[in-house]
């Protein structure tokens, strides 16, 4: 891949962009990343409208990152334990099936923050089993540069997802 610089052959953005399962990967953890944030950001402005209270809004918004932290000191080995493939499916079902009872299931805010944080807890496998597949798909120079462009991903989706979220609230009211 790529050119060579001092002897050694470095990884091109085309090249890393020109395999295609890198290409979904890319596109899915962005999506993933923007709709977390704009999930987020709609579940603390549900809460905040069933309440009136900002400090519930607040833990509401919270919620949702927080259990990265338990998720990720004591859940993270089942990554190593499990299929990738297997477990981004899940994860992915997992998180629908939460967006859609949050949005339609009419359930008392303590449900929701608690639905929020359990499955949250499971976030972090989630993740790592999306990253233990970037190597079998970007060997090398590649991998390096595949991970860093999903680091810009999601900063990118967290910015591109408080913009849409507060876009609709805005048209919404």
């Amino acid at each position: 891949m790529g050119r060579s610089i001092g002897g050694v052959k470095g990884a091109t953005f085309g090249e890393v962009f020109a395999v295609k399962e890198f290409r979904v990967l890319f596109g899915s953890f962005a999506l993933l990343v923007g709709g977390d944030v704009i999930k987020m950001l709609a579940l603390s402005v549900l809460v905040y409208a069933r309440t009136g209270s900002p400090g519930l809004s607040a833990a509401a918004y919270m919620a949702g990152w927080l259990p990265y932290i338990l998720g990720g000191l004591f859940l993270l080995s089942l990554a190593d334990r499990m299929r990738p493939r297997a477990l981004m499916v899940a994860g992915e079902l997992i998180r629908a099936v939460t967006c859609l009872l949050l949005a339609f299931a009419g359930l008392p805010v303590w449900v929701m923050l608690a639905l929020v944080l359990v499955t949250g807890l499971f976030s972090p496998v989630f993740l790592a089993a999306r990253m233990a597949m970037l190597p079998e798909v970007l060997p090398g120079d590649g991998f390096v540069l595949g991970r860093s462009m999903l680091n810009l991903a999601s900063a990118s989706a967290q910015i591109v997802g408080l913009a849409v979220g507060g876009a609709v609230l805005a048209v919404t009211g």
